[in-house]
């Protein structure tokens, strides 16, 4: 049997709605580290357990279709948001 790529987008529906809850949180600036926000866990383990199955279901290519840490993907999102938000105010 293998996976099917479906598990992997149902999965991910969920993940979205917990990360988007997760950035909303780390940007309210409440929190020292990401890992101390409610809405951590939850989108850890949908980013764990998609993961896995991005694993088997891509094989020898899996890796670079993983969904990088959840601290390095906020960073990276805020990054280029403010970077777009600065560009604009700059026009």
């Amino acid at each position: 049997m293998t996976v099917d790529d479906h598990a992997i987008d149902s999965l991910r529906t969920w993940f979205n709605i917990a990360y988007d809850e997760l950035k909303e949180e780390w940007k309210s600036g409440r929190y020292e580290v990401v890992s101390d926000c409610p809405a951590f866990y939850a989108a850890n383990a949908y980013r764990d357990a998609m993961n896995v199955l991005i694993k088997a279901y891509h094989r020898n290519e899996g890796d670079k279709y993983l969904i990088k840490p959840l601290s390095e993907r906020i960073s990276e999102e805020l990054e280029l948001e403010n970077f777009w938000k600065d560009r604009k105010g700059s026009l």
